[in-house]
């Protein structure tokens, strides 16, 4: 599926697996190739996600939602981290956070590492905050894309920053790119 970012996801995903499971060194190209494909790839628009905790009692499209309520993954974690837990700067509309959550993925400064979550292989992007830093926000913006669904499946600013990688649910770590 050639969404403008240059490759199809497996062809993506199989170098992803092929720098993880051999370690092999990706190419300049080649990381720049896996980079504009996760940045297309966005959150799985088919997925839901139950609007629980502090979603719930939130008025969002025109309702009240309920615990129960299932919600696509973008809207879940748009309100989640930028408009209830204001990790992005007031104001953030959904297309902002989205748009925001891409422009990391493919800024050069941004760090690039393989990792098994719970054992499945990631590709987790990490960049310093900065700009897009809101009132209740951290240092740091983190996003994991899942090689078995071929989607983000969370963007946020972690309030451990880099810590957040110790969790021992993260096995494997391999940087492809350091952070700048």
């Amino acid at each position: 599926m050639d969404e403008g970012g240059g490759g199809s996801s497996s062809e993506t995903d199989a170098l992803i697996l092929e720098a993880a499971q051999t370690a092999r060194v990706l190419t300049v190209a080649e990381l720049q190739l896996v980079l504009d494909q996760v940045a297309v790839a966005g959150f799985d628009p088919g997925a839901r996600e139950r609007a629980r905790g502090s979603l719930a009692g939130l008025r969002w499209r025109g309702q009240v939602l309920r615990g129960a309520d299932m919600l696509p993954p973008a809207d879940a974690h748009y309100l989640r981290h930028a408009a209830i837990g204001q990790e992005w700067p007031a104001g953030t509309t959904l297309e902002g956070y989205v748009t925001s959550i891409r422009a990391v993925i493919l800024d050069e400064r941004s760090g690039v590492l393989i990792s098994r979550y719970q054992a499945a292989w990631q590709l987790t992007i990490l960049r310093r905050s900065a700009e897009l830093q809101g009132p209740l926000g951290f240092a740091w913006v983190l996003l994991d894309y899942r090689l078995a669904t071929g989607h983000w499946v969370t963007a946020y600013q972690p309030s451990r920053g880099l810590l957040v990688l110790q969790d021992p649910r993260r096995t494997n770590l391999r940087w492809l790119r350091r952070p700048r």
